[in-house]
């Protein structure tokens, strides 16, 4: 009887040894999950019992802006109603490839979605469509949907065949550009020209109003746009996807809630919780012992107000001169427009630093105190009003901000489980130190992200 009691353990205690043996000596293999294999992955592995989040944002020129993506949503959300999906829509109509390399600055890179999904012309034989898509990839983490062309409307015949033919070279460039940065595509013109040939139709009845020439598609067209979509975000992913073998990402758990710090090597770091806490749980964030608002990479610049009676923004680009940044409010007053000369003054005034400098549309601008650039090529006030003839009045007035990405103190709701805590400039390993002010939050752990791209490697 003993015997046997004793030969049972040593059983066990083999098993348990092999075991764990096996789990020390076998390491996970990391992957780099390239397309939008991840977003697939968070949006079918989600279920009742958890639900992951997926942030998605729309982005490029007028096709995205038609898209009407809050019916691509909702249709999203009836495929997977377990799935926590949020999302931005925030393209900017008539802005192709070159002026989108200078806005992505405002509107991008202080974000960190789980996918962005992605239109415009132009830009591919200067390179600058390259270079918009390596500039994501080299500083976020997210997954990349690139469209190409659909088939527009135009007259006459020789000139449709004219646009036919650059839009065919392009979106074979643009298939290309998706494989060489390992991002998803959607090959719309493909889809698009079945559509025409499967329903006996001519490009013009997808377009305005079936009439008049138009690249944009109408309601029809649209829903055609939304319903290829749905598709690419319905399908099988080529690979499953695994958060423990995922390379650009590293979720640290916490185990003991006495102690909340630890060192990471990253460029992103979100903080998860499990959605249970109330309003009143406070959290100091300490960045290699020191608050996120003495680090410049936690600043960034907003995107400039519109021009007058125009949805494009009345300057393409503002930069962070070379003083540190503080969070401010920042207005540009035009004066002096000599549309003759196509030239035009400016003031510039912050709501702390104060009156920083006066400017003119033919010079850079460098304000007074450094803080604010300007180069004279982004202001984008003429360019409008011949687009829209309309005339800017004198004292016209643009507005942009200097915010920072992550507040020193964290306040924690019930409504989100992830918090940004930190955004550095590269990759970068840092000691993070979360300090409970108030209350007992429930945090599961840190998310470490890199970028697809580490171009110091």
């Amino acid at each position: 009887m003993y015997m046997k009691k004793y030969f049972i353990v040593f059983i066990i205690c083999l098993f348990t040894s092999i075991s764990c043996q096996n789990s020390i000596d076998i390491p996970v293999q990391k992957i780099k999950y390239k397309g939008i294999d991840r977003t697939l992955g968070l949006l079918q592995q989600s279920s009742e019992k958890e639900g992951n989040d997926i942030e998605i944002i729309f982005y490029g020129q007028s096709i995205i802006g038609g898209l009407k993506p809050n019916i691509l949503i909702d249709s999203l959300k009836s495929h997977y109603p377990y799935a926590k999906i949020t999302y931005k829509h925030i393209p900017i109509g008539g802005f192709t490839i070159p002026k989108l390399l200078k806005t992505a600055e405002h509107d991008l890179f202080h974000e960190n979605p789980d996918l962005i999904i992605f239109h415009a012309y132009g830009g591919i034989e200067d390179g600058l469509y390259d270079s918009l898509v390596k500039n994501i990839r080299s500083k976020m983490t997210s997954d990349i949907l690139l469209l190409d062309h659909h088939y527009v409307w135009n007259k006459p015949v020789s000139k449709l065949e004219k646009i036919n033919k650059i839009h065919d070279r392009d979106s074979k460039e643009i298939q290309k550009i998706a494989t060489k940065y390992g991002c998803g595509i959607v090959k719309i013109r493909e889809h698009w020209k079945n559509y025409l040939l499967e329903n006996n139709i001519e490009p013009n009845m997808l377009m305005g109003n079936t009439v008049d020439p138009n690249v944009h598609p109408n309601d029809r067209g649209n829903s055609l746009l939304r319903s290829i979509l749905l598709a690419k975000l319905i399908e099988k992913p080529k690979v499953i996807y695994n958060e423990q073998k995922d390379s650009l990402r590293a979720f640290y758990e916490f185990k003991k809630v006495e102690s909340f710090n630890t060192n990471f090597k990253g460029n992103w770091f979100d903080l998860k919780t499990n959605g249970s806490n109330d309003d009143q749980m406070k959290i100091e964030v300490l960045i290699d012992g020191k608050k996120p608002n003495k680090f410049r990479s936690n600043y960034y610049i907003s995107r400039p107000s519109k021009g007058y009676k125009s949805w494009m923004p009345a300057i393409l680009n503002v930069s962070l001169g070379k003083p540190f940044p503080i969070k401010e409010k920042w207005t540009i007053e035009l004066f002096d427009i000599n549309r003759e000369l196509k030239t035009f003054s400016f003031k510039l005034k912050g709501d702390v630093t104060g009156a920083d400098g006066i400017g003119n549309s033919m010079t850079d601008f460098i304000s007074n105190s450094g803080r604010i650039e300007i180069r004279k090529n982004d202001f984008y006030i003429f360019q409008i009003e011949q687009l829209l003839k309309s005339k800017t009045p004198e004292n016209f007035k643009i507005y942009f901000s200097v915010e920072e990405i992550v507040q020193d103190t964290l306040t924690l709701n019930k409504k989100d489980n992830k918090y940004n805590l930190f955004r550095s400039s590269n990759v970068e390993s840092h000691k993070i130190d979360l300090n409970i002010l108030s209350g007992k939050p429930s945090i599961e752990g840190i998310l470490i992200n890199q970028p697809y791209l580490n171009l110091k490697e």
